[in-house]
């Protein structure tokens, strides 16, 4: 049935939105991708079971979880990218991949490869609405991204910190200028990114109850996918472009025939860039000097 479907979309849609904010956060602020996601998506899980059995409560667990994700953010910014000069293009992009590498060993190391169970026995009631059925992790995955999505949305448009960023990605050398503080508040971001990665990565966790070290891999490549399709830098475009991808990728699962929904996302993006290179929301990237 359709309306289910679409309801399945958006929940899918919601993670690569949730990841997709994350990377042009941070590209929005220093103009360098943070190829970190997928790991910081697979860590939150790994935290919170690592809490669940030690015999914190589950709740708590999955709190130290995202806890753990915000800050493996600010320790990636300190490692991977403030000792970068924002004229290295590539500076970033391989000292954050080189940073979740790193991570994904430890894992490996501590884990293995095989997929471990994830279950915090969190028993919520399933939701009907007409024909469409609703678990009740479903239900309260979608609220949280609706209420996280807006109230990024507020925070960058109506508080300091929101003008900072923006002034910060604008021109960050005037930002500082006008008394800015620009390394506290691009720390800050990265908090935010790696928390709304862990986030996503504990809603996947939660709704297959398991989990494994490469369990990033598919949804980061697809966010990624979700930012240029959105227009890099644009955190409405973003969220837009997530959503809308989720839901046609699990239309086309459904309807079309198998193994379409993957070419589907490639060709939609290579479309793209064909037509409009700068994104569907975006305005194009563009270079400044002071």
């Amino acid at each position: 049935m359709i309306a289910q479907q679409l309801v399945n979309g958006l929940m899918l849609g919601s993670v690569y939105a949730l990841i997709g904010i994350g990377y042009t956060l941070v590209f929005g602020v220093l103009r360098m991708l943070n190829l970190a996601h997928a790991y910081l998506f697979m860590a939150a899980p790994f935290v919170a079971l690592s809490l669940g059995a030690a015999g914190v409560h589950p709740a708590f667990a999955l709190a130290g979880g995202l806890g753990a994700a915000a800050l493996l953010g600010m320790v990636l910014y300190y490692m991977a990218f403030r000792p970068i000069s924002s004229q290295h293009a590539l500076g970033g992009f391989v000292t954050s991949l080189s940073f979740g590498i790193v991570l994904q060993v430890i894992v490996v190391n501590r884990f293995g490869t095989l997929a471990k169970p994830f279950s915090f026995g969190l028993a919520l009631p399933d939701i009907e609405i007409g024909p469409v059925l609703l678990s009740g992790l479903q239900a309260a995955s979608l609220v949280v991204s609706a209420a996280l999505m807006v109230g990024l949305l507020m925070l960058l448009k109506r508080t300091r910190f929101g003008r900072n960023v923006r002034a910060i990605a604008e021109n960050d050398t005037a930002a500082l200028l006008l008394g800015v503080p620009v390394p506290r508040n691009i720390l800050a971001v990265f908090a935010l990114s790696s928390g709304l990665a862990g986030l996503a990565g504990l809603m996947v966790a939660l709704r297959f109850e398991q989990i494994g070290a490469y369990m990033g891999d598919h949804y980061a490549t697809k966010a990624l996918a979700v930012i240029v399709i959105g227009g890099l830098g644009d955190v409405r475009g973003a969220m837009a472009a997530g959503l809308l991808l989720g839901v046609f990728e699990v239309l086309f699962q459904a309807y079309a025939p198998t193994g379409w929904s993957e070419a589907f996302v490639w060709l939609l993006l290579i479309g793209v860039f064909l037509l409009k290179p700068e994104g569907i929301f975006g305005t194009g990237v563009q270079r400044r000097e002071v």
